[in-house]
């Protein structure tokens, strides 16, 4: 039995004005189709050009209609995008902070001298007998933007606050409407409307690409591309998440506490992402690399299905941000610290460790005495990146910091403030000419040629620019390795999760 599901979107007040067949409309909602009491939704898997050929078909919709066919070929006749403007976001409000956010919100408009309201991103939905809450709060400008004028509010904006996790989400006032021909291996044309279904019951074959038999969608995009979603269980979706995040001798419980944060994404960006095109998430690192086409191992399966259905949530009902990190490198991080983002206590950093030790790691001298010990993820041979050592040549530093800003040589690299674990989100890079201040871990990590995290101390030596640090990634929420090492310990899947989200519970959905 399949049951669509239509969630009640706080964020959206514009969405959905135009006229557009009922199938489309929902496919550019946050709703989703159940299947036996399993949620079902929609990935975009890849595009192609226009013309592309789609081989092992069984049939396919066309407004409405069911068509028997091997193979189709399809090409966009016209396109017109959807209208898209952007809200600027200015401040993620704390539980605590949402209870009063007048007083926030008079502070950013008497700052800017501008209308700003409270602004709800995410929904509230049942699945089953259980009740998810995967909204956030946020202050925000009032008036909606275009895509041009957007960029340069962000630009300004970000300049008078660096120190502020600026951003912008969509509002989508239309859904966008096409015109697309599809061609049967017996040569007949169809026209369709928006999307067409395709069902294909041994495989399907697109441009060369293999992918297993399915309920898929093909849709348009700008330039007349050919872009192709599947609809599928929450579940085989993980187990294709699972080979991309983590490697197949780690440990089951290890595996399947990824696969729980992996769930826990899905949920907790459900209608927040790609609002503008007809699926919930992508394939791609933005939500998560789904590798569709490869057959699953069934170590991967196993971990799936072992936590069918499980989220981690916080305050009750609330889905938790699960992000997690390589290798935190024995102290995981303060997510205030790396996204300027709002207090989230499951999220505040902890050691990763039996014992805590009683080390600041946000002052230098207790972070070099840290960088000592092995302390941590129990120095895997696998983990590369526990500890590390660095060096870049004094001219090609130079040059990788005056391609940022002009500054001369670069004389000193420092670290105006660390977080709990070390890393620094604040840095000021002095030259002999000048000097300028950074903010953002991923910011000072990228500038300083992609280094492995920012947890580092910066030394000028014979051999040019020594950086001594530990792990890789932001390190906020779980450490990889850290799993790895607690799943050979022989901890249960919940225990590793609340080992990195600690005060969190493990909620199954269905």
């Amino acid at each position: 039995m399949k049951i669509k599901v239509l969630i009640l979107l706080f964020f959206l007040p514009f969405m959905l004005l135009a006229e557009a067949n009922e199938e489309f409309e929902f496919l550019h909602s946050a709703s989703f189709s159940f299947h036996n009491g399993i949620p079902h939704i929609r990935a975009h898997i890849g595009s192609y050009d226009p013309g592309v050929r789609f081989e092992g078909v069984s049939s396919f919709d066309c407004n409405g209609g069911r068509v028997a066919a091997k193979s189709v070929t399809v090409r966009a006749e016209s396109f017109v995008p959807a209208d898209v403007r952007h809200k600027i976001i200015l401040q993620e409000l704390s539980h605590d902070e949402q209870q009063d956010y007048s007083k926030t919100a008079e502070k950013w408009k008497k700052s800017l001298g501008e209308e700003v309201e409270l602004y709800v991103h995410g929904a509230l939905f049942s699945i089953n007998k259980s009740t998810v809450d995967n909204r956030e709060y946020f202050i925000a400008l009032k008036r909606l933007f275009g895509g041009d004028e957007a960029e340069t509010k962000l630009r300004s904006l970000r300049e008078l606050y660096p120190d502020k996790p600026i951003t912008s989400f969509q509002v989508m006032r239309s859904v966008s409407h096409s015109e697309i021909e599809v061609t049967t291996d017996e040569g007949k044309k169809y026209k369709c409307s928006d999307l067409i279904e395709v069902f294909a019951e041994n495989g399907i074959r697109a441009g060369g690409d293999g992918f297993p038999g399915g309920h898929y969608f093909l849709t348009v995009s700008e330039g007349g591309r050919i872009d192709f979603s599947v609809e599928a269980a929450v579940d085989s979706l993980i187990e294709r998440i699972l080979p991309g995040e983590m490697f197949l001798s780690a440990p089951l419980e290890t595996l399947k506490a990824q696969a729980v944060a992996a769930r826990t994404d899905i949920f907790m960006q459900l209608g927040k992402r790609h609002l503008n095109e007809p699926w919930h998430i992508c394939s791609e690192v933005h939500c998560q690399k789904i590798i569709w086409g490869r057959e699953v191992q069934g170590k991967f399966k196993e971990a799936v299905s072992q936590t069918a259905g499980m989220v981690i949530t916080h305050n009750g009902n609330h889905v938790a941000r699960a992000p997690y990190c390589s290798s935190a490198g024995g102290r995981t991080e303060d997510i205030r610290n790396v996204w300027f983002t709002a207090e989230k206590p499951y999220l505040s950093g902890v050691w990763d460790g039996e014992k805590p030790l009683k080390l600041d790691l946000s002052r230098e001298r207790d972070l070099k005495k840290f960088l000592e010990t092995d302390y941590g993820e129990d120095n895997l041979p696998m983990n590369r990146r526990h500890r590390w050592r660095v060096v870049i040549p004094s001219e090609k530093l130079d040059a990788m910091v005056n391609s940022y800003k002009k500054i001369g040589t670069l004389r000193e690299i420092r670290a105006l403030a660390r977080g709990v674990s070390g890393r620094i989100y604040k840095a000021e890079f002095i030259g002999s000419l000048s000097s300028f201040v950074m903010y953002g871990e991923l910011n000072i990590r990228k500038l300083l040629n992609n280094m492995y995290s920012s947890a580092f101390i910066a030394i000028r030596s014979e051999e040019g620019w020594v950086f001594e640090g530990m792990g890789w990634g932001h390190g906020v929420g779980m450490s990889q390795m850290g799993a790895v090492s607690l799943g050979k310990k022989g901890k249960k899947y919940d225990q590793i999760l609340k080992r990195y989200y600690p005060g969190v519970e493990i909620l199954k959905l269905y």
